[in-house]
């Protein structure tokens, strides 16, 4: 057994998840931030109450994609939440392939279960303590100093690999606080199993339908899902039980986003799944968490944009209508003439202002340098014209 206290070892035990899409999750707050080619960051980052505009370079080969994104995971993990007094009894954990990392994470933050106070059973009923049972072990002190983001009173440690697959009885063996909660995180690092979740974008606005689809895959081939249950879980806190209902090749959810937004800026709403499946008689679990950002429409691009001056100095107004009062920005690729006639790139422009509830203007003032350096002239044109709400962080209408 190696009890190692560097970081690489934390890292391995906190690996749970792979998303297609650039997918990322805050250490600090827990809640899900998504990046993209269009979401280059504005230099007013903070909050800001003048009209500003900000602009970037482009050119015929800059790569920018504004097409609506899907939102992926990929789990090979499950999660388990207990009591002390199930983890004394003993706690079933099933696997499916060898050298699972297990983090056992206290929800009080204190009461932490150290590696050397548990055992493991196996299958045919041999008990293996901890110098046999795992091959490495993040004691709490260790996780605490190297593995940030992690709550204190969390461990880890891996299975032996010599234990192989399938069924074990975790049990703490030593002094366990039985009325404290704890969650058993298990991941199946080797192994073929894999929960995939997947939306048709990764924002929607109120009343707009959330459509995702489930399907496990082992070794490439799609696998029969015996249970499935989800819950949608907003930004506050507040879950919201969902459906799933069989598809061709796994399970399919389809939900009318109707309730309240719950926003808070910068955050996604996650829809929480549990999968079960039956390899060669044992339950497999996969738990994946897949983020989405949901908001509130609180505007809306009105007529075309109007751009003046355009053999000067160029600049659009954007027509705006707004619900409610709030902090606007809108965002556009503006397009000049080349010398033959035809229409080329120049800049994205992100112009921001605060609006009033009822219909209002955006100004978007577009760097003079930038035209002069790309030698295109008018006429000009606006294209791929999105509406941002900056106080929720999200996009509203293109």
């Amino acid at each position: 057994m190696k009890y190692s206290l560097i970081a690489t070892a934390i890292l391995s035990l906190t690996t749970v998840a792979v998303s297609a899409n650039e997918v990322h999750k805050s250490g600090q707050t827990g809640a899900y931030t998504a990046s993209g080619v269009s979401e280059v960051e504005s230099p007013y980052s903070e909050r800001q109450t003048k009209a500003v505009s900000y602009s970037f370079a482009v050119d015929s080969k800059t790569n920018l994609d504004f097409s609506t994104k899907q939102s992926h995971i990929q789990s090979r993990q499950y999660s388990l939440d207990v009591t002390g007094q199930q983890l004394k009894s003993g706690v079933s954990l099933n696997t499916s392939a060898k050298g699972a990392l297990v983090r056992i994470a206290a929800f009080d933050g204190k009461s932490s279960i150290e590696p050397e106070s548990l055992s493991l059973t196996n299958q045919k009923g041999d008990v293996f303590k901890q110098s046999k049972a795992f091959d490495t072990v993040v004691d709490s002190t260790a996780m605490s100093k190297n593995a940030a983001g992690f709550q204190q009173g969390t461990t880890g440690f891996k299975i032996a690999d010599n234990l192989g697959a399938g069924s074990f009885v975790l049990k703490a063996n030593k002094s366990v606080n039985l009325n404290t909660n704890y969650r058993i995180n298990v991941f199946e690092k080797q192994s073929d199993m894999e929960l995939h979740l997947t939306s048709d974008k990764n924002s929607y606005l109120k009343n707009d339908t959330l459509k995702v689809d489930a399907k496990v895959f082992n070794l490439g081939r799609v696998q029969d899902i015996s249970s499935i249950k989800g819950n949608l879980v907003s930004p506050t806190g507040r879950t919201f039980k969902v459906d799933f209902r069989q598809s061709k090749d796994g399970y399919e959810l389809i939900k009318p986003m109707d309730m309240s937004a719950h926003s808070v800026p910068g955050a996604l709403w996650e829809l929480h799944t549990e999968a079960q499946i039956n390899l060669k008689g044992k339950t497999v679990q996969r738990n994946g968490q897949l983020p989405f950002a949901f908001a509130e429409k609180t505007a809306s691009l009105g007529a075309a944009p109007i751009i003046t001056g355009q053999k000067q100095s160029p600049t659009a107004q954007v027509p705006v209508s707004a619900s409610k009062d709030g902090r606007y920005e809108v965002r556009a690729m503006l397009y000049g003439t080349d010398s033959v006639g035809n229409l080329q790139p120049i800049m994205v422009t992100h112009s921001a202002a605060n609006l009033a509830a009822g219909e209002g203007m955006i100004s978007m003032k577009f760097d003079k340098d930038i035209i002069a350096q790309s030698g295109l002239n008018a006429p000009f044109k606006l294209e791929q014209l999105e509406l941002r709400d900056q106080d929720q962080m999200v996009l509203i209408d293109n």
